[in-house]
Parts: structure tokens; sequence; C-alpha cells
């Protein structure tokens, strides 16, 4: 097998002058420079370089592009390849560069090198290089979208030396590769083939990896080029064995397509069945993979998500299936006679409404599914349930989310989460740490908001639709604190030095005592006007130990210097408004 060669950090730009819709929209012409560097003179030649150039530059021909491809190139050539190249440009233009070949970084800017560098001293830069950032801002400036491709090898000797040479070998040796590239225009997009301190590969065979991967995924039809570079990412990893993992930094405000052509149905297909792949893998929970498989119990990533679902789960906790998860739902006649009615409203033909699930009624089921976008198995699950609004039949018995709070994108909720509850608390929860769970119909979220007052808290859940948790049995309290319990920082703890008892206070519930009430057990109610008829409070509780203290939290104290961090703390006390535990508890219908 031929020698890998590596290459420099590869960098890819996309930079979008503020304009609406996609790029296809500006009416201008597409127009490419391509250079490709193999032969260089005072350095370790490159076998792919150039081949590269001249692939890509066909690919870019095929999708619209006036392409100039240079090959072997110096300085001189180089820049007046650029002049060339800019000339040619105006306003309404979506301008192309591509480089293959070396590239380095002095002082935190990076040069590209023509066949005759040679970098005797930090002096020769400016004459025997080209600067990056000056290609980037012509384009910029000369085009409506600048499409920026640097594709440039790692292991370059002159860089390496002129860079001991400048910094000193005593401050860490050499920097290796491009410097980080920031986006600045409006709407950029900048991809690296590589991330900081990786090698970027030349190949083995005649083109290099991040290339090839290019060439491959920005040629999907109607692929916008954000979606297909994270193909590109992920065809990369698995060509160099992880070695090579692109980056991407984006501010693209529109959306640019190199083939605008439609997809087949097949590649359709496949299309949301990776968008909603890679949702699933930034939402990173055993729900998120099970939703995913719902709706994907089959095809090119149904066997990478029931690897991601066991793993979540330990390992150890077998997939059923469909039939499986239809019995584990345990349906009554009267709900198997709901589901009949259900997809009768909708206009499937079922037949009888009899409450026996016969094969006229499996058909149908699948039919719903397919017209849904779920896996067409004839057989009831917790999705199609929840979809269908199945009376007696929840999302989840449990926790939802992780035993930790963290965000979640609204956008990667929808399309996958079946309970609009959960998106909904995502949205208006924007920005903070959540853990989500269900319990009897209902939907409990524990927020982490660093430090929050009651009259804070109570707003917040008013404009999530919701209300701070009311509870009305001992299951459910214990419900709500599992929610939360395994995560810390829903906690805080201190010493009295007054009363020698060390404290755990934990989140907002609802609970409130009307103004005026008989101190210290009366008046005591739920903020959404239920009635307390389960309580939990702590020893003496409440107090009144302070004036003022008309709220509950979840809290717990030992006599003495107690370490907290063990002890559970799920019984109630009354606190002030001012007391701002670090966390709340939402409840949504």
């Amino acid at each position: 097998m031929p020698p890998i060669v590596p290459r420099i950090f590869a960098v890819t730009l996309f930079c979008l002058s503020v304009a609406a819709g996609s790029a296809s929209a500006t009416g201008g012409k597409r127009v490419a420079l391509v250079i490709g560097n193999s032969s260089y003179l005072s350095v370790t030649p490159l076998p792919n370089a150039a081949s590269d150039a001249r692939e890509f530059a066909k690919f870019l021909a095929e999708n619209g592009f006036e392409v100039d491809n240079l090959v072997n190139v110096g300085r001189a050539e180089f820049a007046k390849g650029l002049s060339n190249f800019s000339k040619k440009l105006s306003p309404e233009d979506t301008a192309l560069f591509y480089f293959a070949g070396h590239g380095m970084q002095l002082k935190g800017e990076n040069f590209l090198l023509g066949l005759d560098a040679e970098l005797q001293s930090e002096f020769d830069v400016d004459a025997e290089t080209v600067s990056l950032n000056s290609i980037i801002e012509t384009m910029e400036r000369k085009a409506s979208l600048s499409l920026i491709f640097i594709d440039a090898c790692r292991n370059n000797p002159i860089a390496d030396r002129l860079n001991i040479a400048v910094e000193g070998a005593t401050r860490g040796g050499t920097v290796k590769g491009l410097a980080p590239v920031s986006s600045t225009g409006s709407g950029t997009m900048i991809a690296f083939a590589a991330s900081p301190g990786q090698v970027a590969y030349d190949g083995g065979g005649t083109n290099s990896p991040f290339t090839m991967a290019l060439i491959e995924h920005l040629a999907s039809p109607s692929l916008e080029v954000g979606t297909a570079f994270k193909r590109v990412i992920r065809d990369v990893r698995v060509k160099t064995g992880n070695d090579q993992s692109p980056q991407i930094v984006s501010n693209l405000a529109a959306e640019f397509y190199f083939n605008e052509s439609a997809p087949s149905d097949e590649a359709a297909s496949l299309m949301l069945a990776q968008i909603d792949f890679e949702k699933a893998e930034r939402i990173s929970t055993a729900r998120g993979w099970q939703l995913y498989l719902a709706k994907y119990q089959s095809g090119a990533f149904a066997d990478s998500a029931r690897d991601a679902l066991r793993l979540l789960q330990g390992g150890s906790e077998e997939l059923v299936s469909p039939k499986e998860a239809e019995a584990k739902l345990k349906l009554t006649q009267a709900q198997r006679k709901e589901i009949q009615l259900a997809l009768a409203d909708l206009g499937y033909d079922i037949g009888s409404a009899d409450g026996t699930i016969g094969l006229k009624t499996r058909r149908e089921i699948a039919r719903y599914q397919k017209a849904m976008g779920l896996s067409e198995t004839g057989y009831i699950n917790r999705v199609m349930a929840n979809r269908l609004e199945l009376v007696g039949i929840s999302s989840s018995d449990s926790v939802i989310s992780a035993d930790e709070a963290r965000t979640f994108d609204p956008n990667d909720l929808k399309g996958l989460e079946t309970d609009e509850r959960v998106i909904r608390a995502a949205r208006c929860l924007a920005g903070k740490e959540i853990i989500y769970g269900e319990f009897e119909g209902h939907l409990y979220v524990a927020a982490y908001t660093r430090s929050i007052r009651i009259d804070a808290a109570k707003q917040l859940a008013k404009g999530c639709e919701a209300y701070l948790v009311a509870i009305g049995s001992k299951a459910e309290n214990d419900f709500v604190y599992d929610l939360f319990a395994a995560d810390d920082r829903m906690f805080i703890s201190g010493f009295d030095t007054r009363s020698g008892y060390s404290w755990k206070i934990g989140p907002w519930i609802g609970l409130e005592q009307a103004e005026g009430a008989r101190e210290p057990r009366g008046g005591w109610g739920w903020q959404n006007g239920e009635k307390l008829k389960f309580t939990n409070w702590g020893e003496g509780q409440p107090g009144e130990y302070t004036p003022h203290r008309q709220w509950g939290t979840y809290l717990g104290d030992k006599l003495g210097r107690v370490d907290m961090s063990k002890v559970d703390a799920r019984e109630w006390h009354d606190v002030t408004e001012f007391d701002g535990p670090p966390s709340m508890v939402l409840e949504f219908e």
C-alpha cells in the first residue's frame, strides 16, 4: 500500500454577504479558482495535491462553475491567478477558491506556499507565500457568496524550521499546521479538514480523504452544504481511523447547494434518516434513541442507533421486537377500540371497531405509520400511542431525559419527540439545563437556574404555560425528588452557626402560605390552586424559624457540621423568598 503523506489542517470557509434565501437566489455566476501544488522544490513533495485539484476542478465544472485550474505554480503565478480570479468577480457572484498543497502559520496568521518557497527567514514570508486572510478578505469584498477550501500538508520542514527561528526552540518547539480561522464576514462558514493538532493526510491512493469526501458529499442532490459537510466529517473519520476529524465554524446565514436537483425517494428517505440520527446523537438520551428507532427500525443508521441505546442503558437491556413492544403496553379492549376509532376518524378503513386488532386493523396501522414517517410494523408502540393520544398510555414510566441537567435544543427535539410539552419546555427554558420525566400523565421539568427567587420562578413557570410542581402523594413526591437527586448542582448546602445545624436546600416547589394565615401551619396550599391533601414536612416544619417563611422547597438538615452531599433532602421546609435555591421544578399537564 502506498505511504500516507500527512497534509496540513484543511480549512473550508464559506462566507456569505447578508442575502436572503439560498445562494442560487443571487442570480450571479459561479466562479472558481483551483490550485494544486505537488512538486515542491525545497520541501516534501505532495503526490496527490495536483490530482486533488484536477478532480475538484472537474467536480465544480459539472456543477455550474466557471473554473480556472492551476497546477504546480510558484508564488508569482499563484498571485497572478488570484488577480485574474478577482477581476472576474461581481457583487452578485458565487466565488470559490480551492488550494491543495503546503501551508503554514506564523504568529497566528496563515500562509499558502508556491512551489519555489524556501523561507530562510521570516522576512521571506511576504515574498514567497500568499496570505490566506488576504484571499478571504478580497472574496468577501468582491462576491456575494465566497467558498474557500484549503487542503494543505502539515509536515512542512521549512515551516517548522522558520517557527523555531522566530519563536525560539525553548518556547515549546514549532507550531504545526494552520492557525484557527475565525468567521468574520456575515454568513460565514469555516470548516477544517482536521482538528487543531491533528495530521490531515495526503492519502494512499490518488486523492486525499478530505477532497474525495468533499466531492462525494457536496454533489448529493438537494443537500445543503452545511449538512453535506457533516457527512464529510464522518467519512474522513472512518477513512483515517479517527486520526483526522474535520471541524466547522459557521455564521452561514443562507443555504447553498452545489447540486440543486431533487433527490430520489430513496435518497430523500436516507437524508431524513440521517438528519434525525444526528438529532438523536445531539440529544443523546435513551428516550431520544428509542424515538429514533420507533421511526426507523431498519435502514442505514438503525444498527448504530441500537448500539447507542444499549450503551446508554449499560449494554444489558435487549431491544424488543415490535410485537413485544405492543405486548408491554398491556392494551385493554377499550384502548384497542380507541385506536380503531382514532384511525377511522383519520379516514383509515379498519372495518368494525370491536377492540380486536386483526389483519385488517394491522394493515391500516401500517398505512398510518407510513404516513407519519414511522416504521411500518403494523404494531402499536408508545410513540404511536402518544400520537393517537391514547388514554392511559404515557410516553415513559420514569425519567425520560438523563440523570444530570443539560440544555436541549428544541430544533433537535422537533421531529423526534412526540410529547409537545417537552419541546415547549426546551423552548421556554432555552439556555437553562434541565432534566425532565413523566409520571401519571404529567411532565415534570427540573431546571438548574444557579440562583432564583420565588417571584422569578413563578414568572418563568407562567411563561412556560406550567406551574411550580404541586404534589399530591408520596409516590409523586418520590418521583419528583428522584428526578433531580443525582445532580448535586440542584442543591446548595451550608452550616447555620445560630442553630448548629448543617443544611441542604433543593428546588422551589409550588408550596405557598396564604398572606395573613395563622403561623406556622395555617393557609398552606399549592400555587396552582390545588388543596394540600398530602404533606411531607420535615420534623418541626413548617416552623417559621424566621419571619416571612411563606414558600416551600426541598430541604434536609442535620445537627452539627455534617457533609451534606449524601444526605437525602426530600422533605419540605418553609423558607423565605430571599433564600434563592439554585433550581426549580415545573409541572406540565
